[in-house]
Parts: structure tokens; C-alpha cells; sequence
């Protein structure tokens, strides 16, 4: 059985949906918890409720965002529990509106929060998980980054973390630090803000926030080896979610009529190949160009 004992964790946003059940789910099964979220009696909640089942928690309400902020958290956990195991970033918040409908205000608020606070908070932890030869970091994506036409500034923050949880993930692996990331489908506060009624009613029968945090409980335990790579989870169906390139077309006298010709051998998948890293990237380049 999967098991959290002796360890201790931060998740962020925790006071409710997704970050709530993971945080219940960690507490658990023995980890101590340190429940972040800024709205008012949010996080106390959650620690009370842990505590009532016997577990250890903490509530810390600083909003997730700049470095400052990252360092308070981080700060807080180690003088309460001493080291810092496990790190979820799962604090988010989205304005929905068309790409160039988004306020200035808007587009900074969802970066600092979705991208800047989650790259903060890992650079706060970093130290201390390297010192210790172990660290987990769990970062949430989502499936608006492969665009929806209404995220706004939403979709590119998700993209974003991608890219960070990909390179963080290759810088900690020698120092036994795992980062990975999600891309939940979960009825949340988020959806209040959706503009699709049937699609919100939807996602309250079929995807319970629980069932994500399962997800997470698994790729922040000791038992996950992988690193680097993106998971999208709801309703209890787990995916792997990767880059992918086509055989695609070489011409060493390259013309655009020659892309227009072959277009369709350029765009078809059969025969492709799964990148998880830049370096499988640039073995596909090498096969071409040897150096």
C-alpha cells in the first residue's frame, strides 16, 4: 500500500476541489501537510478535517505568485515539519475570454499565479530536496494548452508549466528529484467561470475531484520512478499525454514548393515517434546530420 509515513508536503490551493482531496489523501496516509490557500477559513477547514481523521496539517494562506511569497510558504513547512518531501502545485486560477479579449490585469494576474508562483515554489524547495537525495513535485497542467479558443491567458501559462515541469525534471533526477505533471478533468471553482452550462452539469457527474487526487497521491509517492512526463487524469481515466513527431519529409534542396508537394507525408503520424525530451529531439535531428 502506498504510504506517505515520515514525510511531509506542501499543496497549494488546497482549500477546496482537486488540491482539497489531495491533501486529504496525503494526511491519510501518513504524510504531514501543509494546506495553502489565501480564501478565508479555506485551508483551516481542510486542516481541521485532517486533524479530526487523525492526521498532521498546518494552514499557511499566503497567495501563491511571486518569489517572496514562494519562500514565506516553503519557510513555513520547514520550521513546522522540518524538510519538505513532497511539493504540488496545484493553486490555478482562469479568466476564460477569446485570445485578445483578456484584460492587461487579467493576463497578469493568471501568470503570476498559474506559472511564476509554481516556478517560484519549486526553486524555494529545490535546495532542501537536493541536501535530502529525494524531493517530489507534481505541477498541474491542463488540456487548455492545446488551445480551446476561449482560455485567454489560461492556455499558455498550462503550456508553460509543461515546459518547466520537462526541464526541471531532467535537472533533478540525478539529485532523486521526480517532477511531473497533470492535466486534470475535475468539477472545481475553475468552472464556475465557464460559460458552457451542460458542459459544467457534465463535469459534475462524471469527475469527481478524488479521483484526480489518486492520480496524484500515486506520482508523488516513493513507488513512481518516472520523471518528465505529463498525465492527464478524471473519472478515474489516467492517459499519458506526450509530444509526438511525424517521419516527415528531407530535401536537401528544400524549396516551399517542395513543403506544399509533400505536405501530406509532412503531417502524416504513421511511423512516428514519441519525444519525452528535448535529447529525443535532437537524436531525430542526428539521424539526418550526423555530426
Amino acid at each position: 500500500m502506498i504510504h506517505f509515513n515520515g514525510q511531509s508536503a506542501i499543496v497549494t490551493g488546497a482549500g477546496a476541489g482537486i488540491g482539497r482531496e489531495t491533501a486529504l489523501i496525503l494526511a491519510a496516509r501518513g504524510a504531514r501537510v501543509l494546506v495553502n490557500d489565501p480564501a478565508p477559513g479555506a485551508a483551516q477547514t481542510v486542516v481541521d478535517e485532517i486533524k479530526a481523521a487523525g492526521g498532521e496539517a498546518i494552514a499557511e494562506m499566503t497567495p501563491v505568485g511571486p518569489g517572496d511569497a514562494a519562500k514565506s510558504i516553503v519557510q513555513t513547512a520547514i520550521d513546522q515539519f522540518g524538510r519538505i518531501d513532497i511539493l504540488v502545485n496545484n493553486a490555478g486560477i482562469s479568466r476564460p475570454a477569446p485570445f485578445g479579449e483578456d484584460s492587461d490585469a487579467d493576463i497578469e494576474k493568471i501568470f503570476a499565479v498559474n506559472l511564476l508562483g509554481p516556478y517560484a515554489l519549486m526553486r524555494a524547495v529545490w535546495p532542501g530536496m537536493k541536501a535530502h537525495g529525494y524531493g517530489r513535485i507534481l505541477n498541474t497542467s491542463s488540456s487548455a494548452a492545446l488551445g480551446s479558443g476561449i482560455s485567454g491567458a489560461y492556455a499558455p501559462t498550462k503550456s508553460g508549466i509543461i515546459g518547466l515541469t520537462k526541464d526541471a525534471a531532467i535537472s533533478g533526477k540525478p539529485h532523486g528529484i521526480s517532477v511531473n505533471a497533470i492535466m486534470p478533468s475535475a468539477h472545481t471553482v475553475l468552472l464556475q467561470n465557464h460559460p458552457d452550462l451542460d458542459f459544467r452539469r457534465w463535469f459534475e457527474v462524471h469527475f469527481p475531484a478524488r479521483l484526480v487526487a489518486a492520480t496524484s497521491a500515486f506520482l508523488t509517492s516513493s513507488a513512481c520512478t518516472v520523471t518528465g512526463e505529463i498525465f492527464s487524469t478524471g473519472g478515474g481515466l489516467v492517459q499519458r499525454v506526450t509530444f509526438y513527431e511525424t517521419p516527415g519529409v528531407i530535401d536537401r534542396e528544400l524549396t516551399p514548393e517542395t513543403v506544399r508537394d509533400t505536405f501530406d507525408r509532412i503531417c502524416a503520424t504513421d511511423g512516428g515517434a514519441v519525444l519525452a525530451r528535448q535529447a529525443d529531439r535532437n537524436a531525430s535531428v542526428h539521424m539526418h546530420f550526423p555530426r
